[in-house]
Order: structure tokens, then sequence, then C-alpha cells
């Protein structure tokens, strides 16, 4: 393996102090050649021709006729990106490499589907509107991936049009922004690598505006989909923003070094149908299933008493939630769905 670049070098070194912080924009994958979120936005064209008035391909953004048919056309955007595919080996890739946050302007559950599926502890949050969900503070172990622009698994927090945006932009402005410990993280973060973006959308500079980058020393992106020359010079003066050559595939870069310092998180395909049962139900948020699920699959085995064990805490927490603040509740909860996902890749394959 040839030596790292200074920046990748530098990355890895902010990696090990928890500082570094990767940025998802909506070219990371594509489909037969389209991005995703154009693929999307074309079949919706389509699908909905009669109730969409135009769509603006520079901005992504439908001008819908009746404001009424949104629930309708936002369920169909979230059926569309639960269907895709998208390259698990990158996907795979981004998770084994320990950033603390990845934060996506993408509204699927891509990644943290395939963390659970691998036994990768971790967090999953978005950013809705007026509905900030607190979160705990991201680390290395466990990490945070963040949804910044809405959630499938909440369809109307899913950006159709400019009023979408605009909300979310104010959102993000005023009391009570993003959570605190998102902020502070962000705030300390000292290299963001951006993949997949299209730092040409206007929207998509004020955003990096709203994420508190001043502290950050490095700011570099791949060519994926290269602005003008002006815009690069603007990009470059206004954010800091180092553009590497459109033939290096730094994702690939950064794990290779990562893996040479042993860095890498430990992952894992689920080895039987049973792991695959309690995973399935943790990916769903019903940590109670979960909880069962490994209770019937551990007996007659040497875990039979931990997950006995595990479950009994389980009921328990679940008990007390009427009389629990949801600061308490839920990092209890995800403290225990952590165990259980390591339960589960424990059990004997068969």
């Amino acid at each position: 393996m040839l030596e790292p670049s200074s920046e990748i070098s530098k990355i890895v070194a902010d990696l090990k102090t928890g500082h570094a912080a990767l940025i998802l924009g909506p070219e990371i994958f594509d489909v037969d050649g389209t991005s995703m979120q154009r693929y999307v936005r074309q079949k919706i064209e389509q699908q909905f021709a009669d109730q969409i008035a135009s769509y603006y391909e520079r901005d992504g953004f439908f001008i819908i006729k009746n404001q009424d048919d949104k629930p309708e056309i936002a369920e169909a955007v979230a059926d569309l990106y639960r269907g895709l595919r998208p390259n698990e080996a990158v996907l795979q890739k981004i998770i084994e490499i320990p950033f603390p946050l990845v934060v996506s302007v993408n509204p699927d559950t891509f990644l943290t589907d395939l963390a659970f599926r691998l036994g990768v502890a971790h967090r999953f949050s978005a950013f809705y509107p007026n509905m900030p969900e607190d979160i705990e503070t991201p680390t290395r172990e466990v990490p945070l991936f963040y949804n910044v622009a809405g959630c499938v698994a909440r369809e109307s927090s899913l950006l159709l049009d400019y009023d979408d945006l605009l909300r979310l932009l104010e959102g993000m402005l005023s009391a009570p922004k993003l959570p605190e410990r998102l902020r502070n993280t962000l705030g300390d973060t000292k290299s963001f690598l951006f993949l997949g973006f299209q730092f040409d959308r206007w929207h998509t500079q004020l955003l990096l505006r709203l994420l508190n980058m001043r502290q950050a020393v490095r700011r570099i992106a791949t060519k994926t989909a290269m602005p003008d020359d002006d815009t690069q010079a603007f990009l470059l003066n206004q954010f800091k923003i180092k553009f590497l050559g459109a033939d290096r595939d730094l994702l690939d870069e950064l794990h290779q070094a990562c893996d040479a310092e042993g860095l890498l998180r430990h992952t894992s395909p689920p080895g039987s149908a049973q792991q695959g049962d309690v995973i399935y139900f943790l990916q769903k948020g019903n940590v109670e299933k979960a909880a069962e699920k490994l209770l019937t699959a551990a007996q007659k085995t040497a875990l039979a008493d931990e997950a006995t064990l595990l479950s009994g805490q389980v009921n328990a927490l679940l008990t007390e939630k009427p009389n629990l603040d949801s600061r308490d509740f839920f990092p209890r909860q995800n403290k225990l769905a952590d165990t259980i996902l390591q339960l589960a890749k424990q059990l004997p394959a068969v």
C-alpha cells in the first residue's frame, strides 16, 4: 500500500482523537448512472404529472399545484427510497471508518440499517423543524448518523418544495436549532470530509454556513459534482473547502489508511436467521420485541441467563417509562439496544 497523502494522514489523526466528521450529499449514490436524488425526483415527476406544476432540477424541488396532494407525494417519495438498494460496499466502508459523526442531507436510513446488520452500536437521529430530538454526544465507540434534512421514517419531514426548504432553514435558525450536543460536536470537529455534494446549489452553501464549522482546520471534498471555476473560488474563500482530484477515491484511501493503523470498526453480517430477527426489530426501534426474540433464540445456549436478565431490564424500563423524562428514558433504552445487539451477534450460527 502506498503511503497516504498528507490530507488523509491528517484526517486519520483527527479520527484518533474523535475530531473528524463526514458529510454526505445527494450524489453519494446513483441508480443506473443517475444520482439517487435525481432518480427519485424524476420518478415522482412522472407519477404525479397532473399534480406537479414544475420541477426545478438545479435545486431539486417541485412546485406542487395543490398542497393537499403533498402527503400522498411524500408517501411515494418515502416508498421509492425504501425500495432502493444502495452500494453496500460504500456504506460498509463509511461504517467501518471510525467517524464519531456522519451527517447526511439525504432522507434515507441506509446507513443505520446496515450498521445494525453489521453489529455496530450507533445512534440515529434526524432534524425535524420545531421538533428537535435530543441526542447523546457522538463518540468513536458509539457514532451518530444524523439526517439534517428529514427522514423517510417521518414522511412529513421530507423536502419536496421550497416551502419545505424554508421551514427547515427557519427551524435551524430559530431556537432551539440543532441539538446542542450536535452543535458542540460540529464546533469541536477539526476535519470535515464531504462526499457526493453539489456545491453550486445556494441552499447547500447556506446549509454549510449553518453547520458550525468555524473551528475546522480541514474541509476536504471530492469533485463528484465539480462546480465551475468561479463557484469553486467562492467556496474556497468562504468555506475554505479544498477540492482534490476527480480521479481519487477519498473514501477508499481513508479506509485503507485506517486499516493500516488498526482503526477500523469491526463488522460482521448476521450468522443466522435468529440473529437477523433480533436485528430486524432493533432496526424498527422495537427494543421489547428484539429482547423477546433474543430470549427465545438464547434458550439452551450459554447466553440464556444474560438474555433473561436483559429481557427483565427492558420490561422494567418500559414499566417506568410513563414516569421518566425522555432525556432519561431514551439513553437507557439505547444502551439496552446496544447490549441486545452485541448479545445477538454471539448467538450460535445455525
